[in-house]
């Protein structure tokens, strides 16, 4: 019976004895060379236009690839790919997830549900405070906020007595009105002229306690609501009640 023999191709027990390496050490990871990195452990890399970067989810040209475990010298750098990875200097709370930030630096954060990073990029989850166990998960587009008009209604609000004209109520408006829409002011359920940066009808809108009268579309969060006696034919006292009706943003 003949003997079966197998061409030994070069460099293949090399391979797998790294392979069977990085499986008995429960990661997939690999040596790279770069001449003055400047990594730290601890950071996610990219891969781009031929170089290693820090990791930034601003980007979907330098999300993370690879976590480095280590940086034996200036030029090269230990890079885990998948599996786990202690990094000494990390202060992790076991169970949660890490994802790339937006600092361009490679740092990773918490994952919280209120992330708001162009790119979600998880690149692992912590185990202890300083092993995690990184993943092999594709980065996905991160959360899109639409803004949407809100109605809104501050009601019964109570005025400082006022005397005469460009007289301050104490009333403020709480937010920024929606796309500089149109604001109503009822003063006992009756609406009442504003001002659209004039001082001289019933109210108007200031920041400046009165001296200069706020053009509509230029109204902000925290503009005091001013009233003209002489115009409207009546002071308000505490016994009168204000409404403010507008739009405000989702976002707000």
């Amino acid at each position: 019976m003949s003997q079966i023999k197998i061409k030994q191709v070069e460099g293949l027990q090399v391979i797998l004895d790294s392979l069977i390496a990085s499986v008995t050490a429960g990661s997939v990871k690999s040596v790279y060379t770069q001449a003055n990195h400047g990594f730290t452990p601890g950071i996610a890399v990219s891969y781009m236009d031929g170089t290693w970067v820090p990791a930034d989810a601003s980007s979907e040209d330098k999300l993370g690839r690879l976590i480095i475990e280590s940086t034996p010298t200036a030029n090269t750098f230990v890079g885990v790919q998948v599996g786990t990875i202690t990094v000494s200097t990390w202060d992790l709370i076991p169970g949660k997830y890490y994802v790339v930030d937006t600092l361009g630096t490679g740092h990773l954060a918490e994952f919280t549900t209120n992330e708001a990073y162009p790119f979600s990029n998880p690149v692992m989850q912590a185990i202890t405070s300083t092993t995690a166990h990184v993943l092999p998960w594709r980065p996905s587009v991160g959360v899109v906020s639409f803004d949407l008009p809100v109605q809104t209604v501050q009601q019964n609000l109570v005025p400082a007595a006022t005397s005469g004209n460009y007289s301050a109520t104490g009333i403020t408006i709480q937010y920024t009105p929606y796309a500089d829409g149109a604001i109503n002011v009822l003063v006992n359920g009756i609406s009442v002229l504003e001002g659209d940066g004039i001082k001289t009808s019933e109210v108007y809108f200031s920041a400046d306690g009165g001296a200069t009268a706020k053009a509509i579309a230029d109204i902000a969060a925290g503009d005091q609501l001013i009233w003209n006696g002489h115009v409207a034919g009546f002071d308000l006292t505490s016994d009168d009640k204000i409404d403010i009706e507008y739009q405000r943003s989702s976002l707000s």
